[in-house]
């Protein structure tokens, strides 16, 4: 029974110390006012906790609490008190000392994802005000046409400023408009391929991610070719992971396998993912020479419904 009641009541003033810490959190430097306070509080929750167990005690042998109240036992159990305030005192300052650093971590990485989206946004701007600027010069009739597709972009990226992933479908239609403000310009030159999986459509992807894969092809792969080329889009299911693939028939780069990161759009989206998912998030190029030039995205699997998810 003593050791059910000195349980119980260290269990219920833990909670008191709980919301104390919580109170006066830890600070950066140890000023003795926060000794003090921590030693009148650990005083206070020694006498609390020490009280209804010798009363009980007192109570049990038919004793008056004076008679079990010797100084010996009233000093041990003072000291018990004490040890035992330390003690939850520290696992309470260990365990919100743990939330706060990771909510330091979250926020961190919020304010970095929003550092790279606002760089992503003016990138993708700019490339799209270079485009049209060769077409008022080449194509008067076909720039109005491209300043119309213009502000159905930019329609979408001023919707999609705080959305840190969206629908495949919706990042596809985003991206096709941007592919056909660029045909306008390049004419015959370009020519795309989507073989987009119907049952992929739902996925939830980092905004933009498409469109910068497919800017990173038609910019350095198509453009410098006097013949253009092609640009193919797919998005597939690969075990548990949602996969983009964007590939072109440019010159290709470097040598066989592996290739390095081709302008600043792909080294943004790879900072991006990793800020998102981690090690789950993944950005692949892959070019030969004269073979064109690939890049792959693959994702943890998420949908915009949720009942497809837990179907899964």
């Amino acid at each position: 029974m003593d050791a059910t009641l000195s349980i119980g009541a260290a269990a219920l003033l833990g909670a008191l110390v709980w919301r104390f810490t919580g109170v006066y959190v830890w600070p950066e430097q140890l000023p003795f006012r926060f000794y003090g306070m921590h030693l009148l509080a650990g005083s206070l929750f020694a006498v609390l906790w020490m009280l209804p167990v010798m009363g009980a005690d007192a109570w049990r042998r038919h004793v008056g609490l004076l008679e079990i109240a010797r100084p010996s036992r009233v000093v041990a159990s003072f000291a018990i008190g004490l040890w035992i305030y330390g003690l939850v005192t520290g696992v309470c300052y260990a365990i919100r000392t743990r939330w706060r650093l990771r909510e330091q971590e979250r926020l961190a990485a919020e304010a970095r994802l929003a550092a790279l989206r606002s760089q992503l946004n003016p990138h993708f701007l700019f490339n799209a005000l270079h485009s049209l600027n060769v077409l008022v010069r080449t194509d008067p009739a076909a720039a109005q046409v491209a300043i119309e597709q213009l502000g159905e972009l930019l329609r979408y990226t001023l919707a999609e400023t705080d959305a840190d992933v969206v629908p495949l479908s919706e990042e596809w239609r985003f991206t096709k408009t941007y592919l056909d403000l660029e045909q306008i310009r390049f004419g015959a030159r370009l020519s795309v391929q989507d073989e987009l999986a119907p049952d992929t459509i739902s996925c939830l992807v980092p905004s933009f991610t498409l469109q910068i894969l497919v800017e990173n092809a038609v910019r350095h792969g198509i453009a410098p070719l006097a013949a253009g080329g092609a640009v193919k889009v797919r998005s597939f299911f690969q075990g548990p992971c949602l996969t983009l693939e964007v590939s072109d028939t440019g010159a290709g780069t470097g040598s066989d396998g592996a290739a390095p990161l081709r302008g600043r759009g792909l080294r943004l989206l790879r900072e991006r993912l990793a800020g998102l998912y981690g090690e789950q998030g993944t950005l692949v190029t892959r070019s030969a020479p004269n073979q064109g030039f690939s890049a792959t995205v693959t994702l943890p699997l998420s949908r915009d419904d949720p009942v497809a998810d837990d179907e899964e």
